[in-house]
């Protein structure tokens, strides 16, 4: 089935690797990174990354912190929202609202497979920048346990 209603739930991010051309691997978000994607039935996602072990802020102001604290904030931080639809091994993330302004209105494209199982699914984008480095980056995510 390839229409994507396996899809629906909530995952949690397990790895997030960045691939070079030369059979490199680098963690981009750490050797532990968190986060949560979700896809609804109605065809609405929200994805949001980062590393495990991000430093808290001085202050409990919510918009406040030091420029450093901002900057290391952004910098360790990856969050989007959207419309999703599936084109065969691809799901195509279109950007209503993200962290990066730069994505708003874009669509992100992942080739994206699913295990035997259905607890496993992983997403592969075409290069992307980050940290100065242009890699195809892979993210493995479970599927959340749902109460009944």
């Amino acid at each position: 089935m390839t229409d994507g209603t396996q899809l629906v739930g909530g995952w949690r991010l397990r790895s997030w690797v960045a691939l070079g051309d030369d059979g490199s691997e680098t963690f981009p978000m750490g050797d532990v990174p968190t986060g949560l994607l979700a896809y609804t039935e109605g065809g609405t996602m929200v994805a949001l990354m980062a590393p495990a072990d991000r430093p808290p802020f001085e202050s409990d102001d919510l918009t406040g912190g030091t420029r450093d604290e901002q900057a290391r904030a952004f910098s360790t931080f990856v969050a989007y929202a959207g419309r999703y639809r599936i084109e065969g091994d691809a799901i195509i993330h279109a950007v209503e609202t993200s962290l990066f302004p730069n994505w708003v209105g874009t669509t992100q494209r992942r080739r994206w497979t699913l295990s035997d199982d259905g607890g496993t699914l992983t997403l592969e984008s075409p290069p992307i920048a980050l940290r100065g480095v242009t890699r195809r980056q892979r993210l493995t995510w479970t599927r959340v346990a749902t109460d009944t």
